[in-house]
């Protein structure tokens, strides 16, 4: 670009002043005064999980809200949370850990990956995480995760009666007979070996033949399963009165039906 002659510059000052001329005006200082304007707007206060769902709650009873949580949404029992809220120490591990495993075999393992449980059922699987020594803890928590997957209620041994039955069987041409043993082997508590006289006058020695049996199922057996089965009932007694004291599931309304307590006495 050429300099100007001191006439030319004498010619662009007299057109200024004479409002012949008009500047351009810089747009970048609006650019920049709207930036905060942008960032001072409110922003929109983020929905809680689930929350489209608090217009129409589904009912359930505890044991298909269990079953709903476990089996469809695959919600999995996370005991470390307690020991986090409860101030105990708990083992972990971090990232760096991870990262070094991964680097001992030289790739990551792939993984298909999944959705994340409904909210509700990641309520009710702390819930029932939660449950106190006195209905079971730990040991009773998977009990019932396992039985909600399953969708079925503990076994209590239906129809079941003690019966008698031989410990053995054996078959030969006249058919199948239970097996026996010689009852003087049992000592005190056997008959000893008899002795019988022939009809030449010659002395026989016979044992005594028992038949060995065993009870099943035993009464003791029957018991304990009926037993397991009312403990679960009072578990899930428990956690239904502690999901309806909290009251912040959003998409399920638990009812207060129940499994039947002894359906072994309602037959």
């Amino acid at each position: 670009m050429s300099r100007m002659t001191p006439e030319e510059i004498r010619l662009r000052d007299e057109a200024i002043s004479a409002g012949r001329v008009v500047r351009p005006a810089v747009k970048r200082a609006k650019a920049r005064d709207s930036i905060p304007e942008i960032a001072s707007q409110p922003r929109a206060p983020a929905k809680p999980p689930g929350a489209s769902l608090s217009a129409g709650k589904r009912c359930m009873s505890i044991q298909r809200a269990l079953e709903w949580a476990f089996g469809t949404e695959h919600a999995s029992l996370e005991f470390d949370e307690m020991g986090e809220t409860s101030g105990s120490q708990r083992m972990g591990v971090d990232g760096i850990w991870l990262m070094m495993q991964r680097g001992a075999i030289g790739c990551e393992i792939d993984g298909g990956g999944r959705s994340d449980p409904a909210w509700d059922a990641q309520i009710i699987a702390s819930t029932v995480a939660s449950l106190p020594v006195s209905h079971g803890g730990r040991q009773m928590a998977v009990f019932v995760a396992q039985h909600a997957r399953a969708g079925i209620a503990p076994d209590w041994m239906r129809d079941a009666r003690p019966t008698i039955q031989p410990c053995g069987m054996r078959e030969n041409q006249h058919g199948e007979r239970a097996l026996t043993e010689e009852a003087h082997h049992l000592g005190a508590q056997g008959w000893p070996i008899q002795k019988r006289i022939g009809r030449k006058g010659r002395v026989f020695e016979e044992p005594v033949l028992y038949c060995p049996v065993v009870v099943t199922p035993t009464g003791s057996q029957i018991a304990a399963a009926r037993r397991r089965y009312l403990e679960w009932y009072g578990a899930l007694l428990w956690i239904l009165g502690e999901l309806s004291a909290l009251d912040i599931l959003v998409g399920v309304e638990l009812t207060q039906d129940m499994p039947i307590l002894t359906p072994w006495r309602a037959r």
